[in-house]
């Protein structure tokens, strides 16, 4: 295992027994957390959260109004209505009014630990993971718990909710579904890893898809978390990242940069590829017609659904630990050690703008 990536992804002190053998010490770095909306990005990174221009990435606002070497967001934000939702690294959740960063309406204290993922809402509720082993359930007018489920590590992986449940990956070798008025654990589906990545839902077959660091895809039944089918060779590696579904093909990479396409239905192995590289990013969707595969050294190429081959490719600077964001015909990849924070590029590869905030 990377202990590097590790440190860059999950910003906490590592249980050896759950992810890798060995502990590390906590690092207060981690990757972009980026979110697209139609006029903005939200981009957290160190000591901000930046707002910037879709188009040109120029900034428009960031909080707080002083940086401070004692604050730091890497989460991604939500937006709702005029409003953005995000948490930080001094175990503060806020909402603050999207025309002013610094106009907040209310901080959430309660928690005792980080935040690293990005939030889901639903209805009236903003459905929080957080470092301090707790899923907050948070009333998004007035700030206050509505409740909260009680874990036994630290939850890194952004939830997804479908209808009444909230799916969570966790750590500690399981996939939790939870009633999301109460937040009663209905079930859980046990994997041979860690999982940090959120699982991906086919409404179409009910299935979830998720994939752990137990070199394994795992497809279960979310009416009753019954397991469909389990996908896992003796040269599959480690899975860090959620899978796609394109022309009725669950589609995905491992660590070592393997592509694979599989029958959603059965698991049944479609097709392979191979990036060339290591990927942590895994896979992301382009419309209807292709994805795009990011290296961890920066080298991005896009696949077509029907060549299955790289069809052009890019080399971004830095490092890409997290998936690319397609939105329209913009890319946004976010990345680290790098003379900037984000890189955009459209549909075709050609480059766009890039942001450091210090130009």
């Amino acid at each position: 295992m990377n202990k590097k990536v590790i440190r860059l992804l999950i910003l906490l002190v590592l249980a050896g027994a759950v992810l890798t053998g060995c502990a590390t010490g906590v690092r207060a770095e981690s990757t972009p957390g980026v979110t697209v909306t139609d006029k903005y990005v939200y981009l957290a990174y160190m000591n901000n959260l930046y707002q910037l221009d879709r188009m040109s990435g120029a900034r428009i606002s960031s909080f707080p109004e002083k940086a401070s070497a004692g604050l730091a967001m890497y989460a991604a934000p939500i937006t709702d209505n005029g409003f953005v939702y995000f948490g930080d690294l001094g175990n503060d959740f806020h909402k603050v009014s999207e025309a002013n960063l610094n106009q907040i309406v209310w901080t959430f204290d309660l928690a005792k630990g980080w935040y690293q993922a990005k939030p889901a809402m639903d209805g009236h509720l903003v459905i929080v993971p957080c470092t301090d082993r707790n899923i907050y359930a948070i009333d998004k007018e007035t700030g206050t718990e509505a409740w909260v489920y009680r874990g036994e590590y630290a939850f890194i992986a952004q939830p997804v909710v479908v209808e009444d449940r909230v799916i969570v990956s966790a750590q500690d070798h399981h996939v939790l579904v939870l009633d999301i008025a109460s937040g009663e654990e209905l079930y859980r589906v046990e994997m041979k890893g860690a999982v940090l990545a959120p699982p991906l839902y086919d409404p179409e077959s009910g299935s979830v898809f998720v994939g752990s660091l137990g070199r394994e895809m795992v497809s279960f039944d979310l009416a009753n978390g019954e397991i469909n089918w389990t996908y896992s060779t003796d040269d599959l590696s480690t899975i860090w990242a959620t899978p796609i579904l394109l022309d009725n093909q669950l589609i995905f990479t491992d660590k070592n940069g393997k592509i694979i396409a599989l029958n959603p239905a059965t698991g049944e192995d479609l097709w392979q590829n191979n990036a060339g590289g290591t990927v942590i990013a895994g896979v992301t969707l382009v419309g209807d017609q292709g994805f795009l595969v990011a290296r961890e050294d920066g080298t991005m190429s896009y696949y077509s659904s029907e060549s299955k081959g790289g069809d052009w490719t890019v080399t971004v600077p830095g490092n890409i630990y997290s998936k690319p964001i397609v939105d329209g015909d913009q890319i946004f990849v976010p990345v680290v050690k790098a003379d900037a924070y984000i890189y955009t590029y459209n549909i075709t590869g050609v480059p766009g703008w890039s942001f450091n905030p210090s130009n």
